[in-house]
């Protein structure tokens, strides 16, 4: 059985979101966790599919899709307020004084401080066949093993459960 195919002018996306400068603010356990339950908690409306996601220590990395028109732009950026929410929460409640450091910028013509998670935009790379939904599925598994994070992936427990192609169950 073949996965559906997406209309002509839509593809399945892979997308990465990273954190503002790059900061290893997702290495907090706790910080990950929150993450992990905003995206499932997003999943419901992510444009078309959330096929998967891992969460690693500066970014976080999502296939979805089929998207159509801005449906991605739109998703993504409805899970950036989410998580930034979730986590200037945990971070000022909690007593992670380099964690509150790295989301915080100071400038008196903003009238005193801003806190920011993400930065700005995200990094999409379209994908136009199943072949390549396969692919860019087993490369996010493969991620945090790429990234000398654990020693096989499926160690890595911030990531979504695997998410099998239909006919591959």
């Amino acid at each position: 059985m073949l996965v559906p195919a997406a209309p002509a002018d839509s593809c399945w996306a892979s997308a990465i979101v990273t954190t503002l400068d790059r900061a290893p603010l997702l290495a907090a356990p706790r910080l990950a966790r929150l993450v992990c339950a905003a995206l499932d908690g997003c999943a419901p409306g992510a444009p078309g599919r959330l096929w998967g996601y891992v969460v690693l220590p500066d970014a976080v990395r999502l296939v979805v899709g089929p998207a159509e028109g801005d449906a991605l732009s739109a998703f993504v950026e409805r899970v950036k307020v989410r998580t930034a929410g979730d986590l200037l929460t945990a971070i000022r409640q909690g007593e992670d004084v380099d964690a509150l450091d790295a989301v915080l910028r100071f400038n008196p013509a903003w009238g005193g401080a801003i806190y920011r998670v993400w930065a700005a935009g995200f990094h999409c790379a379209p994908l136009w066949t199943e072949y390549k939904l396969s692919g860019a599925l087993y490369a996010l598994r493969q991620t945090p093993l790429r990234a000398g994070l654990v020693a096989r992936a499926a160690d890595w427990p911030y990531q979504s459960h695997p998410t099998p192609l239909p006919g591959q169950q």
